[in-house]
C-alpha cells in the first residue's frame, strides 16, 4: 500500500497496522534473519506496529530472543510472554516472575503477557498477581497484561472467566488486556463492551488488543483437525480459505468498533504472506481472495454484533450475557468433519 493509500484507510476507520506474533522460530539465528529481512520490511510498509514472542515450551530463551528484536528494529515494541505452565522453577512463581520481568525490562522489552498456560499450576496467573500486590510491587516502566477469551461456548465459562479477569485487574497491577482469538461477533463485542465498563467501575485505562489469523491453508487444516484449547471457530471460517478471511474480517470489524489493535497469530514470512496481510487488514477481500487463489465472492451483510445494554453490565463482574439463538447458515459447505473441541475446565487456551 502506498503512503497516500494507507492515510486513506485510516481516516475512513480501516486497520493498517497489527502487531505480529512470532510463530514457528525457534533460535536465535531465525530470529535475526526474520528481523533483517521482511520484519523490517513490514515496519517500513507501516504494517507493523509490534512484535510478539510466544511461551510455546520449557527451556526457552526468550530474553535472548527479544534482545535480538530490540537490537535489529529498535523502532518496533516487543512483547514477550511469560507461561507460568512453562516457567517452573521450584521456587516461589511470583518472586521468579518479578525477577524475569527485571531483566526483560534490561534488554528493552516494554510489555509482558502473563498467562497460566493450559493445565497450568495451581499457583496460577491470578495467584501470582495477588501476591505480587500483597508485597506491593511496582513495574515501572514495563506494562503487564493478562489474557481474556471473550469466546468461551457456555455462559458458565463466560461468567468464570469474566470473574478471573476481575481479579486479575483489582490487584492494580494490570495495564494491558489480550483477547484469544474467536471470530464470534457477539461474543467479541459483547466481551468488548464489558471490558469497557469493567474499567469505567474500576476507575483505570487499559489498552486491549485482540487476536485473528491470516488465512493460509495449513492453519486452516490444523483449526479443522486440531484446535487450540478454548477456541472455537464459526463453519464459515472453517468452510475455506475465503471464508477463513471473511470471518476475520468481521471480527476485525469489531475490533475496529472498539478501538482495539489485533495481533496477528500466524506465520507471516514471505512479500506475499505481507500482500495479504495488507489485504486483510484493509478489508479489501477481493483483493486477498485472489492472493489465496480463490474467487472473490461479495460476503453476505452481518449484523453488527449486539451491545449489551449499560444495565446488564453495571454489576461489573455479576453481569451475565446471553448468547441469542443464531440461525442456521444454508450457504455455507460442510464438507469436512466437524473439528473435535478440547475445552480446558472453565479456561481458554492461554489464562
Amino acid at each position: 500500500l502506498t503512503s497516500s493509500r494507507r492515510v486513506s484507510l485510516l481516516q475512513r476507520g480501516a486497520m493498517a497496522s497489527c502487531r505480529l506474533e512470532l510463530m514457528g522460530l525457534y533460535d536465535n539465528a531465525a530470529y535475526r534473519r526474520h528481523a533483517r529481512g521482511l520484519l523490517q520490511k513490514a515496519k517500513a510498509q507501516g504494517v507493523l506496529s509490534g512484535l510478539n514472542i510466544p511461551n510455546k515450551k520449557p527451556g526457552e530463551p526468550l530474553l535472548e530472543w527479544a534482545a535480538t528484536l530490540c537490537q535489529e528494529i529498535p523502532s518496533c515494541e516487543v512483547t514477550v510472554h511469560y507461561s507460568l505452565k512453562h516457567q517452573r522453577s521450584g521456587t516461589d512463581p511470583a518472586e521468579a516472575f518479578l525477577r524475569w520481568c527485571e531483566e526483560a525490562m534490561s534488554v528493552g522489552v516494554k510489555r509482558v503477557l502473563l498467562v497460566t498456560g493450559p493445565r497450568g499450576p495451581r499457583q496460577d496467573a491470578v495467584w501470582v498477581l495477588q501476591r505480587l500486590a500483597a508485597r506491593q510491587v511496582r513495574l515501572d516502566g514495563l506494562r503487564l497484561g493478562v489474557a481474556f477469551n471473550a469466546c468461551l461456548p457456555t455462559d458458565t465459562e463466560r461468567e468464570t472467566e469474566r470473574q478471573r479477569l476481575v481479579q486479575k485487574l483489582q490487584t492494580g497491577l494490570v495495564r494491558d488486556v489480550w483477547l484469544n482469538t474467536g471470530v464470534d461477533e457477539e461474543l467479541l463485542g459483547e466481551g468488548l463492551t464489558y471490558l469497557e465498563a469493567l474499567q469505567k467501575e474500576l476507575g483505570f485505562s487499559l489498552q486491549t488488543f485482540a487476536s485473528a489469523m491470516l488465512p493460509s491453508e495449513a492453519q486452516l487444516v490444523q483449526m479443522r483437525e486440531r484446535p487450540w484449547n478454548g477456541v472455537q471457530f464459526s463453519e464459515e471460517f472453517l468452510s475455506s480459505l475465503s471464508g477463513m478471511g471473511r470471518a476475520t474480517g468481521k471480527a476485525l470489524a469489531v475490533f475496529r468498533q472498539h478501538k482495539v489493535e489485533p495481533i496477528i497469530e500466524s506465520k507471516v514470512r514471505t512479500p506475499d504472506d505481507l500482500s495479504k496481510l495488507e489485504a486483510l487488514l484493509a478489508g479489501n477481500h477481493e483483493r486477498l481472495n485472489s492472493l489465496l487463489g480463490e474467487d472473490y465472492c461479495q460476503p453476505s451483510p452481518s449484523k453488527d454484533a449486539k451491545a449489551p445494554s449499560m444495565e446488564a453490565v453495571s454489576a461489573g463482574a455479576k453481569g451475565r450475557f446471553t448468547r441469542p439463538q443464531q440461525a442456521a447458515t444454508d450457504d455455507v459447505p460442510r464438507s469436512f468433519a466437524p473439528p473435535r473441541r478440547r475445552w480446558e475446565k472453565a479456561r481458554g487456551r492461554e489464562v
